[in-house]
């Protein structure tokens, strides 16, 4: 099969491997699609030295496609079956495991991590890891779920939108552009901000009731245009900038709410006094638990919802380098790898 490794200094190649084959308890998926997160990039552009210690590991983990292979004591899954893959491992037999929050188990890895990841033509996976998809909906959808929707979906549950609830969602990646689709779909009346033309326009083709080109324009004064004077309900912070994290606690009205999912810079910039004078709630959040992944095919499958609009760019496993160069670039959507 061909799978991409990492190089260093934001270099990657395509190279030969073994096709994988299942162990007890395990299948092997074909991929269809599989996405490229801007987690990979954190990889990407990681130093030679790193990569050489790296080695041959297998980036990815957003697998979506269909099992083509199966391990012995494989129970529920049958080739054929169209799956997206939920991308943490974990013991099975903690209470975090048990309770489906297998990224909080322990023992967690993840793929594309410790474990060999999607950008590949196939990967190999725990059964219960595997989550049917209904025939009509897109493998892109299921690659969606995997990270980018599956993270918007789980962030959201945390802010409970509800119908005519204002929404600010500062930055428009993959993860931010998910979330419209989403919290429009909740009810809610969303304004994106952002500093790139094509994200701004996707997200005002998606659902976006407002967009702020926050380059140009006050972040702050054009949420309250937006919502009131006082403020904004909620907010969803995926920018990773500590200048959207600041503004985010000053655009909360009094008992407002956000959800922070940016890592990228690190610097501290949470107004204390602000915090604590609106009474606000701040809370963290990534990917989501496995079980949550069943409810949100489910959801897309039952409204209709589709995050394939959000797509921009579609790339073959051979053309990696272009794709992660291009990904890395910026002032794109998603960027996918896709197979036949």
């Amino acid at each position: 099969m061909k799978g991409v490794v990492f190089l260093g200094d934001r270099e990657c190649e395509v190279r030969d491997f073994p096709d994988p084959v299942p162990n007890d308890g395990e299948v092997r998926v074909k991929m269809m699609v599989s996405g490229i997160c801007g987690s990979d990039l954190h990889l990407y552009r990681e130093d030679r030295a790193w990569a050489k210690e790296r080695g041959d590991r297998i980036p990815g983990h957003e697998p979506c496609g269909v099992v083509d292979a199966i391990g012995t004591n494989v129970a529920k899954i049958k080739e054929g079956d169209r799956v997206t893959v939920y991308h943490y491992l974990g013991c099975g037999y903690c209470a975090q495991c048990a309770s489906g929050n297998l990224m909080w188990c322990g023992e967690a890895s993840g793929y594309g991590g410790p474990v060999d990841g999607s950008h590949a033509d196939y990967i190999i996976a725990d059964e219960r890891n595997c989550v049917k998809m209904p025939d009509t909906m897109r493998f892109t959808d299921g690659a969606f779920i995997a990270c980018p929707a599956g993270t918007a979906y789980s962030s959201l549950s945390k802010l409970e939108v509800r119908p005519r609830d204002n929404v600010a969602v500062f930055g428009l990646g993959p993860v931010g552009l998910s979330s419209i689709i989403l919290a429009t779909a909740m009810g809610g009346n969303i304004i994106g901000l952002d500093i790139i033309d094509e994200r701004l326009k996707l997200a005002k083709q998606v659902g976006a009731a407002a967009v702020v080109d926050v380059g140009k324009n006050d972040a702050v004064e054009a949420i309250r245009a937006f919502a009131s004077d006082d403020g904004i309900e909620l907010a969803f912070e995926t920018s990773g900038s500590p200048k959207g994290r600041e503004d985010v606690v000053a655009c909360l009205r009094r008992g407002g709410k956000s959800v922070f999912v940016g890592i990228g810079n690190m610097d501290k910039v949470i107004n204390p006094g602000l915090l604590i004078s609106k009474q606000l709630t701040l809370m963290g959040s990534f990917v989501l638990p496995l079980w949550m992944a069943w409810k949100l095919v489910d959801v897309v499958a039952s409204q209709s919802l589709s995050f394939d609009r959000l797509v921009t760019h579609r790339y073959r496993i051979e053309d990696a380098p272009e794709a992660y160069c291009t990904f890395d670039a910026g002032g794109t959507g998603k960027v996918v790898f896709e197979w036949d």
